[in-house]
């Protein structure tokens, strides 16, 4: 997976902007181009003076997104910014990612009540459903320290489409086996005795240390989140099934699942 063109979510609420500072990490160690996106709405009413009152706070927001990322500008990171005027942002982020050709979409993640995410749909859970990319939901600041990595893989043999997304993660995670202070772990859940995958296996495929691939029966979801919180990682890489229509409202896959017990980023590739 190559990353050339980064979308950030930059949150109008606050000036702790947790994405913004994640991709500023990414683009000082590779050749990136971050795209900063803002979406702003407010009641205005429909007096003749409206149009002008929208534009003076779309420019504001430009004048507030422009001097965050001006010193980012000053050592050499190229960052471009956009101010959409829209009640619906969750859309108008999907929106952006797909005009931006975007190869990845960073946007800070804070935990909501299972009540709350099905009773009402989430920005999370829109953009993971929804975007064509990888979606990186950031939690907390930049830890300087040692980054460790966890990439959930399904070693079910029986269809293609979880081969091929193996593939994509397996090749993500490999960006990380040789950087310093950086440890991938790899999880794969099974159901059962008969589906137990072969270790050796899937450790030739993942490049790693035995010790580094972790085979445990139980349910996706809480493997992934106990191995998690045991090896006390930093990102999550996980599959994501986006789906819309009646699936979507009535299932909700594991990248969903693990969102809100985890404090770590979840990477969700599609």
């Amino acid at each position: 997976m190559e990353l050339l063109n980064i979308l950030v979510v930059f949150d109008p609420t606050t000036k702790m902007q947790p994405a913004l500072a994640r991709a500023s990490v990414i683009a000082s160690r590779d050749d990136v181009k971050l795209h900063v996106f803002s979406c702003i709405f407010s009641e205005v009413g429909k007096s003749e003076d409206a149009a002008e009152q929208r534009r003076q706070l779309i420019s504001a927001q430009k004048d507030i997104v422009e001097n965050t990322v001006q010193p980012l500008r000053e050592v050499g990171i190229e960052v471009t910014t956009e101010i959409e005027w829209d009640e619906d942002w969750y859309q108008a982020v999907v929106r952006a990612s797909i005009s931006n050709q975007s190869d990845l979409v960073l946007k800070s993640s804070h935990k909501h009540s299972a009540t709350q995410r099905l009773l009402k749909p989430t920005s999370d859970r829109t953009l993971l459903r929804q975007c064509d990319c990888p979606v990186l939901l950031v939690k907390g600041e930049v830890d300087s320290g040692a980054r460790r990595v966890l990439a959930a893989i399904d070693a079910r043999t029986e269809s293609s489409s979880y081969e091929k997304l193996n593939g994509t993660i397996l090749e993500f995670c490999k960006r990380f086996l040789h950087m310093d202070n950086t440890d991938v772990h790899f999880v794969n859940a099974h159901e059962g005795l008969a589906d137990r995958p072969d270790k050796g296996a899937l450790v030739r495929a993942c490049g790693v240390d035995s010790e580094n691939v972790h085979i445990v029966m139980g349910e996706p979801d809480k493997v992934i989140v106990d191995t998690a919180r045991s090896l006390e990682i930093n990102l999550v890489v996980i599959g994501n099934s986006a789906r819309t229509g009646l699936s979507a409202l009535i299932n909700t896959n594991t990248a969903e699942k693990i969102l809100d017990e985890l404090d770590c980023d979840v990477l969700a590739l599609p």
